[in-house]
């Protein structure tokens, strides 16, 4: 993959701007542009067009008018110069990276309530996975959103894969990722008792305050008890 990046100064504050592309035989040409390690945009060549992936003000768009065809320019060039090269040079394939797979809800999640769980398919190469996502064995087809690959410096990429649920109790849903670096299916599994520990915190107050309580009561039932002296 051949990486490009340019570090734009602006005051008051500093902002660091890079734009990421790459071409790969096992996937399509990639073309990222990325403000202070967030994407802001990427190269739609399908369409021919730039997507704007987060707000920005109108000026700032202005100002990135011409990634599409920079992207267009990026992509010739690494296809007629540097992918062969690098065929050449690599003799074998590229080493294969397995994914990792979590999942976790965009808000603390509640029993009927709108929420949005992210499926995180995390450090994978090359750049092509292949998910499902199930709700008690039923495969779910609606409330999906797919995010555009984000490059990670080591040369793997990673994936937010989004689904809006109304989660209820009895709920088990799966993101299931299929990569040829996978001898199975990598599965990642989320219910809504399964909540972090930390979301414990109350209940354990709960009981703790029970057994004070209870010890309270029986040092004053014993202390009723024993005569004066």
């Amino acid at each position: 993959m051949k990486t490009c990046s340019a570090v734009c100064v602006s005051p008051p504050a500093d902002h660091e701007v890079i734009l990421f592309y790459g071409c790969f035989h096992s996937a399509d040409c990639q073309a990222q542009l990325h403000l202070d390690e967030d994407q802001i945009a990427y190269a739609d060549f399908k369409n021919q067009q730039t997507v704007w992936t987060a707000p920005l003000l109108q000026e700032h768009q202005e100002t990135f008018r011409e990634l599409y065809a920079l992207a267009v320019v990026c992509k010739d060039t690494l296809y007629n110069e540097y992918l062969p090269q690098a065929v050449q040079i690599e003799k074998g394939p590229s080493e294969d990276k397995a994914p990792t797979v979590s999942i976790y809800p965009m808000e603390e999640a509640e029993e009927g309530q709108n929420n949005t769980l992210f499926c995180y398919i995390s450090h994978f190469y090359p750049p092509s996975v292949d998910v499902t996502w199930t709700r008690n064995g039923i495969v779910v087809t609606e409330g999906l959103t797919l995010n555009n690959l984000i490059p990670e410096t080591d040369g793997t990429f990673s994936q937010l894969v989004g689904l809006s649920v109304r989660p209820q109790p009895e709920d088990v849903l799966q993101c299931s990722v299929k990569h040829r670096a996978l001898s199975r299916a990598a599965v990642g599994t989320w219910e809504l008792s399964g909540k972090p520990a930390g979301s414990a915190a109350p209940w354990v107050c709960l009981a703790l305050g029970l057994i004070f309580l209870c010890l309270g009561i029986t040092i004053f039932i014993i202390a009723a008890r024993v005569p004066p002296t």
